[in-house]
């Protein structure tokens, strides 16, 4: 019998993809799945919808667990979602995307193959909600580290990561060894860097060089910052500085490590919002985040964090430059 793989789907309002996210796992060559459905306190027929699926779920060896509570974010969602896996792989696709048909048997085959692995990431289709037909791109094939097996480090600085979150299946096993109270940062925005991080700080990421996911781009989504102010993109930022530093707090590591880590994230963030400044001619609040990048440096300008070195030097030649 087929190991059982338990899917976690975060949803709100999410009730016009559906149909399409359902139709997604319905058309899975691997039928023995625990569909963990957790509905953040959605306003239109989200539980109606998924819910009338339940008959054929079954048919096709997915057992639906629905699951509602009010909005409280896709991180405290994940927090939730995570007490209740009861399978050997877990996958936590989104509900506006859908999974290639042989997307959880092809990763499942490669886990089983490859015993020394935690987690396995897979190429993705990026495609506009508007024209679902048309593939963009091929998201991966960009990333010259696709092939590269330690990720803890690449991922904790958002270096040539991806966070397609049906792209990824980890060992449950793995999962609970690097997470074992099952501690998710309750964040209302991000649960990826949650979920990846403490696996890839353990364990080995194979790479399935096929596009297993397609990731739909729609106006009004997470994924469309096009329109953000940098008012709004540096809170993100923030934000998404918070959660990585509680993750690392709850990483087991040692100290002078986690501290060094937490040193270059938040030295990356500063830069991130130093960019963010430039591009939008905020100069006073550009040197004050310059002010920050110097003090967390030290007065030893032979600091061993040589990210932290190089990008000093960059920011204050940029700074210089423009008096």
């Amino acid at each position: 019998m087929e190991k059982l793989v338990s899917i976690i789907t975060l949803c709100y309002n999410g009730e016009k993809y559906i149909d399409r996210y359902a139709k997604s796992l319905l058309d899975q060559d691997y039928h023995n799945c625990q569909l963990i459905f957790i509905d953040d306190g959605s306003t239109d027929n989200s539980k109606e919808k998924i819910l009338s699926y339940d008959t054929v779920f079954k048919a096709n060896g997915i057992v639906l667990e629905y699951h509602h509570h009010k909005n409280i974010g896709t991180g405290a969602s994940m927090a939730e979602a995570v007490h209740y896996i009861a399978g050997e792989f877990l996958i936590w696709p989104d509900v506006d995307d859908t999974l290639a048909p042989e997307s959880i048997w092809k990763k499942v085959n490669f886990l089983e193959k490859n015993q020394n692995y935690g987690i396995v990431r897979t190429d993705f289709a990026r495609i506009y909600d508007a024209k679902p037909n048309e593939i963009v791109e091929y998201g991966a094939q960009k990333y010259t580290n696709r092939w590269k097996e330690d990720l803890f480090e690449d991922y904790l600085l958002s270096n040539q990561a991806w966070l397609q979150p049906g792209c990824y299946m980890m060992r449950v096993a793995a999962f609970f060894d690097s997470t074992p109270q099952r501690y998710i940062f309750p964040t209302r925005r991000g649960q990826n860097w949650q979920m990846l991080l403490p696996v890839l700080y353990k364990y080995k990421c194979g790479y399935i060089d096929e596009p297993l996911y397609n990731y739909f781009l729609h106006k009004g989504s997470l994924s469309d910052a096009s329109k953000e102010t940098p008012e709004v993109t540096i809170q993100k930022y923030e934000k998404y500085e918070e959660l990585i530093l509680d993750t690392l707090d709850h990483i087991e590591m040692p100290q002078e490590e986690r501290d060094n880590y937490k040193k270059r994230v938040t030295y990356y963030y500063l830069m991130q919002k130093i960019d963010v400044c430039f591009r939008n001619g905020l100069r006073k609040q550009a040197k004050e985040y310059y002010t920050e990048m110097v003090a967390l440096n030290g007065p030893d300008k032979k600091s061993k964090i040589k990210m932290m070195t190089t990008g000093t030097i960059i920011a204050d030649i940029y700074l210089k430059r423009r008096g």
